[in-house]
């Protein structure tokens, strides 16, 4: 027992003073080490700080659905969002002591802002809503039922009230300052102290919203389940009862696609940055191959060292896995401004928190940081397990290995390549194998850079240079192949991926302007709201007032609902179908007849494209939707394209929603003029008849613009994922370039001893670093636009359903030859300075 304690004793006593010799060596030479923290850094700030923000996102959108449900654990809805008041009567009448809450929500805005309007009884709601029951005191509840408009509001929500405590609202298009909100308290939603919320009297807010007999849902409290099976055999086939976290869950379900290709973006980028971590911590440990190889003559363990440099590499990692989630939080928020905006833009009104790191934000980093850097370290530890001392002591094996290895690592790369491709085609409603298929490319095409490397080299070497200073700057890049090929590989992965996205988006802006041109070919178009679709509605009257005048030739009504359709939520949209018939031309993927519109204007609906993927839908299919009174089978008339949403469009006849859902709202009117009419004076004539409404006018140039504004904030986000990549990988050359430089400090030495200038190292070193950009171009050239490919015809296809033409800007490559150029050279004059200013008889003494 005391024997095996003192072995234990002295092993611990030799890990430590190993651990304190290879430690030396970090304040001995501090920038490869900072350069080893910085690229854990920021592979980890990709991913962590991508990761908090959606988390941040999802988790703002739950708890404040959460606060507002209090302690109701069901909810009685319809598709549709409307039901019938009789309903709550039925149920408390059914059964006695139940506890309900009827609901009356809708959204309206307020000096500019969105506010969500909440109708309740508040006899009911105390017993299902902490926050109410802790609100009323009598006299305060005899007020807010006695009272018309007297509210409860959120901190944010009085924030946009005047000195006297007043809201005014913007219904119908019109500024209702006369008849204002008065606020009798705030209260607090803890969850989400962003959200602009107020809470009226159900009487008055159903008049003001739904109208009359219509509720938006019914809250309820249930503890048996079998009184929920009770319930459900009483309701109407078209009338719902559902878990209360089941209907959150039909919101959150909308944001999935987004958050798994922003996730999916920062693993790419972290496959980047994977490469610099291998760059940074196989230059630390070259530096000591020697030292090492001295430690093993000097009967120390290949085990002991090995598990000396994985404790040393642990703690390296372990601070630059720190630094990056400090830089993951900053990221996060900067990212939390742009999500939101987008959700707001594309979904529904959302103000997160903000980010709250949590025990998982921690643990993925470090995990990230330490497992790159343990994966990075495999091969330098294998070969220092399994080499001799006299290769250990020796640069050359590993080069000699790179070099033997190259055909087959080719191969390899090929059938990588290949299967990928193969992967990415395989029937799959997902797009998971399409993401795995650009990871199998990035790291397929990795494998073919040495082969690359060396045969290109080999014909510039041997053809097109006769100055033999310029054969040896572009013969280094294949005489370190080793140390070349990652930081070749890092970037034009990087360059690949900045590629695929530039191609991407600008296939989609393309696809999305072709789509406006033929879709949304109205002269004007009148809106209350530009952010939530379904928010708030025109005023009829003036619907009616601007349908008649005498330039317009015809006039298109929209309303949108969010709809439940197979327990996903999508948009119903009413228009005229008579008007689109002649004045848009949708492009139809699939047809029923000859005329579709005409088939609408019956008794049929169309869908969009991204519906009939996901339900699998055709022209010819029968869909059931539920309605305010009832259910009502639709046939599909077409299939059309559609780029406004991915979770769905089904378009109907306005005249069929008004008896689907006797709602008569219009959230916004398409105005088109008359050929001789003059445009200038029609917009002149306009502006002033909706001077006394809130209403935003928009001629179809400024509607196009403002489309194409958020379609640009929408991909905000993944252009400074991609710009994180590139940074990641410009310093993977400074690594890789620093890395040759320990390898051939003997033959720089030796060109200086031969006479060559200061300067003419220098620009040799340069020469070098400006060749491992092009070689890096040649590569994403080819590369970059298969991935771009699999972006558009695999991924967003089977994220979202859209089908994106693909468009090939050739413009591409000379912009990212320059901007490489540019930051090779830049990458490389700190190594090229090294190169330059180190002493000959310094550089070939053999250390």
């Amino acid at each position: 027992m005391v024997g095996a304690l003192e072995l234990l004793t002295v092993a611990c006593f030799l890990m430590i003073n190993l651990l304190k010799a290879f430690m030396r060596h970090h304040r001995q030479r501090p920038l490869p080490t900072l350069l080893w923290i910085f690229g854990v850094a920021l592979g980890v700030t990709m991913v962590s700080g991508i990761y908090l923000a959606n988390q941040s996102t999802l988790s703002s959108f739950s708890q404040a659905t959460k606060a507002l449900s209090g302690r109701a654990t069901h909810e009685v809805s319809t598709a549709s969002g409307l039901v019938d008041e009789t309903i709550y009567t039925l149920l408390l009448k059914s059964f006695p002591g139940l506890k309900a809450a009827p609901i009356v929500e809708g959204n309206l805005s307020s000096n500019g802002r969105l506010l969500t309007l909440i109708g309740i009884d508040p006899l009911a709601s105390r017993k299902l809503s902490p926050i109410i029951d802790k609100t009323f005191s009598p006299e305060d509840l005899l007020r807010f039922i006695s009272e018309p408009r007297l509210i409860l509001a959120s901190t944010a929500a009085t924030e946009l009230a005047s000195a006297e405590g007043e809201l005014g609202l913007d219904t119908g298009g019109r500024l209702e300052r006369s008849r204002p909100l008065k606020i009798l308290s705030s209260i607090e939603i803890p969850q989400n102290p962003q959200k602009a919320v107020v809470f009226g009297d159900i009487s008055w807010v159903q008049e003001l919203l739904q109208g009359p007999g219509k509720l938006k849902k019914i809250d309820l409290f249930i503890e048996n389940p079998k009184l929920v099976n009770k319930i459900e055999k009483l309701l109407p086939p078209h009338i719902k009862i559902a878990a209360v976290a089941n209907q959150a869950r039909l919101y959150t379900a909308m944001l999935d696609s987004f958050n798994l290709n922003l996730t999916a973006l920062s693993l790419l980028s972290l496959f980047v940055g994977f490469y610099m971590i291998y760059n940074t911590v196989l230059f630390a440990l070259l530096q000591r191959r020697r030292e090492i190889g001295i430690l093993l003559t000097m009967g120390f363990s290949r085990s002991q060292i090995t598990g000396a440099l994985l404790v040393e590499i642990s703690l390296i990692a372990g601070l630059g896995s720190l630094l990056g989630l400090g830089l993951g939080y900053g990221l996060a928020s900067y990212s939390l401004t742009i999500i939101n905006q987008t959700i707001s833009d594309l979904y529904f009104f959302l103000r997160s928190a903000p980010p709250q790191p949590n025990l998982s934000f921690y643990l993925r980093g470090l995990a990230v940081g330490i497992g790159s850097a343990w994966i990075a370290a495999f091969s330098p530890l294998l070969e220092i397990r399994h080499n001799t001392i006299l290769s250990l002591l020796s640069r050359r094996p590993s080069e000699d290995r790179a070099f033997t290895n190259r055909k087959r690592n080719f191969l390899i790369g090929l059938l990588i390549i290949v299967a990928s491709l193969i992967l990415a085609y395989l029937p799959s409603t997902t797009p998971y194998f399409g993401f795995t298929a650009a990871f199998g490319i990035c790291l397929g095409s990795s494998l073919l850079v040495p082969l690359g490397i060396d045969t290109i080299i080999s014909r510039i070497t041997s053809s097109t240079l006769p100055q033999i200073k310029w054969r040896l700057a572009i013969g280094a890049v294949k005489r370190s192949l080793s140390r070349s090929a990652p930081a070749v590989a890092a970037l034009m992965v990087a360059l690949s991926m900045s590629m695929a996205i530039s191609l991407m988006i600008g296939s989609f802006r393309k696809t999305v302007d072709r789509w406006f041109v033929n879709s949304i070919q109205g002269d004007f178009y009148i809106t209350d709201s530009d952010r939530d679709y379904d928010a708030s509605l025109l005023d009829p009257n003036l619907v009616k007032e601007l349908s008649k005048l005498p330039e317009i030739a015809a006039s298109n009504r929209y309303r949108n609902l969010r709809y439940q359709f197979n327990g996903r939520l999508v948009r119903l949209t009413g228009v005229d179908a008579k008007v689109l018939k002649n004045y848009s031309n949708y492009r139809f993927t699939d047809t029923l007849t000859l005329d579709p519109w005409q088939e609408v204007g019956k008794n049929a609906v169309m869908i969009s494209e991204t519906l009939a993927r996901k339900h699998k839908l055709h022209a010819g299919s029968e869909i059931k939707l539920n309605g305010f009174a009832g259910s009502k089978n639709f046939t599909v008339a077409a299939v059309f394209r559609d780029y406004i949403t991915e979770h769905g469009v089904i378009l109907m006849d306005y005249n069929n929603l008004e008896k689907l859902l006797l709602d008569h709202g219009v959230n916004s009117l398409a105005l088109f003029l008359k050929p001789q009419s003059d445009r200038h004076k029609v917009a002149l004539d306009l502006q002033q008849r909706l001077a006394p409404y809130t209403c935003k006018l928009y001629a179809n140039h400024e509607l196009r613009t403002r489309i194409m504004e958020i379609f640009d904030r929408s991909f905000a986000i993944t252009l400074s994922i991609r710009m994180i990549a590139i940074l990641v990988a410009f310093f993977g050359i400074i690594s890789a370039l620093l890395a040759i430089y320990l390898e051939n400090e003997r033959e720089y030495g030796i060109l200086r001893a031969l006479g060559l200038s200061r300067g003419e190292v220098f620009r040799i070193a340069l020469g070098h670093s400006l060749t491992l950009g092009l070689l890096a171009v040649i590569g994403a050239a080819l590369i970059g636009p298969l991935l771009a490919w699999i972006l558009v015809k695999v991924i967003n296809l089977k994220s979202f359903g859209w089908t994106i033409d693909f468009s090939f800007d050739l413009t591409l490559y000379p912009t990212t030859a320059a901007i490489t150029a540019i930051a090779s050279l830049l990458a490389g004059l700190y190594p090229a300075w090294r190169i330059a200013s180190s002493q000959p008889s310094f550089q070939m003494r053999e250390r």
